[in-house]
């Protein structure tokens, strides 16, 4: 599930998200910054190849042009600068760490 918040600044995007396994597959965009932050729950993220477990109140940073997937069971807020289009998005293989 996720709730889209609209702001009157136009760079930013806030979303909330209610993980229950992760991405399917791997993501990059070329354009976005995207910051999670862990609102509950506990699970990884794999950036660049390196796997970081995260927990609540955990913030992760993904720069632009980065491979990420994440996988658990967990409640995110995602900050997204400049806001998300399909623009500059590149989906890749299969998430492994399901």
């Amino acid at each position: 599930m996720a709730i889209i918040v609209g702001l009157n600044n136009e760079n930013i995007e806030i979303m909330y998200e209610n993980v229950y396994k992760g991405h399917d597959k791997y993501c990059t965009n070329t354009k976005i910054t995207h910051i999670y932050y862990v609102i509950s729950g506990e699970g990884k993220f794999k950036i660049k190849d390196e796997i970081y477990k995260v927990k609540k109140g955990n913030i992760v940073e993904i720069p632009p042009s980065t491979k990420f997937v994440f996988a658990g069971q967990m409640e995110l807020l995602l900050i997204m600068n400049p806001q998300f289009t399909r623009e500059g998005e590149i989906v890749g293989e299969e998430n492994d760490l399901m």
